[in-house]
């Protein structure tokens, strides 16, 4: 039976947008319990794997651009080359911190295409490029990061609303097609976290999540990580499809 310290152990799991933020707590809370984590993301993700190593554990920084899908088979690549299985991915990275507070018929369709290349195609892609060596393992679990918004709406952020929307029904179809592989996929839903991504939120919407919520305080990336974990590890050995609301008691089924 695992311990409370070795969830992952002997595990290599991927991380995509990994280098700060809710992505950085995700892979230094998978390396907390033993997994090798592919530390993935547009940017350099030097303090990541510093602070991984530091504890003790292994990571690899890979840079890799989620909507082009040459860069994320050869992430794949990379895991396997240096670590020999896949057996986690978190599907963290998106498009967010350029998106801002804007009404649905003055959207820019530019900006459109490109949330939906990152927040979606490159979804589906990291999905695509780790199934290979989860179906020849049987066994594997996909964390897809999704947002409250798509469950709840949210005014002025019709495009990433939208997006997030369709990671909830691709976790349900990806689920199915993935399940007689031995391949687990669910969804995590945050609420509003505070990251240095969204600082710049206008005060008046931050706190208007913080009103609405049962725990009454900010949202951190840590808050996410014990659900992820959970998701990855044995303990969710027969859960599958399901999404996750973690945003501290706002939406409530």
């Amino acid at each position: 039976m695992s311990t409370p310290h070795d969830l992952l152990s002997g595990r290599t799991v991927i991380v995509t947008g990994a280098a700060t933020g809710i992505g950085q707590a995700f892979a230094i809370g998978c390396a907390a319990q033993g997994a090798n984590v592919v530390v993935a993301d547009l940017h350099a993700a030097d303090e990541t794997v510093a602070a991984i190593e530091a504890s003790g554990g292994h990571a690899l920084a890979v840079r890799v651009d989620v909507a082009d899908d040459d860069s994320v088979q050869a992430m794949a690549r990379a895991a396997l080359q240096r670590f020999g299985r896949i057996d986690g991915l978190v599907n963290n990275a998106a498009y967010f911190r350029e998106v801002k507070l804007t009404p649905f018929e003055e959207l820019d369709p530019a900006q459109w295409e490109r949330i939906f290349a990152v927040n979606v195609k490159g979804v589906w892609q990291c999905c695509k490029a780790v199934m290979p060596a989860m179906r020849e393992q049987k066994s594997g679990a996909i964390v897809n990061i999704a947002s409250v918004v798509a469950v709840a709406g949210q005014p002025g952020y019709l495009h990433y609303v939208a997006t997030k929307g369709a990671v909830l029904s691709m976790t349900k179809g990806l689920a199915k097609e993935c399940g007689p592989h031995g391949v687990r996929v669910n969804v995590i839903a945050p609420g509003f976290v505070i990251t240095d991504a969204t600082r710049n939120r206008p005060l008046e919407w931050q706190q208007s999540f913080l009103k609405a919520r049962a725990i009454s305080r900010e949202q951190r990336p840590d808050d996410l990580v014990g659900t992820a974990l959970y998701l990855l590890s044995d303990l969710a050995g027969f859960v599958s499809g399901q999404t996750i609301v973690v945003d501290g008691g706002h939406i409530m089924y």
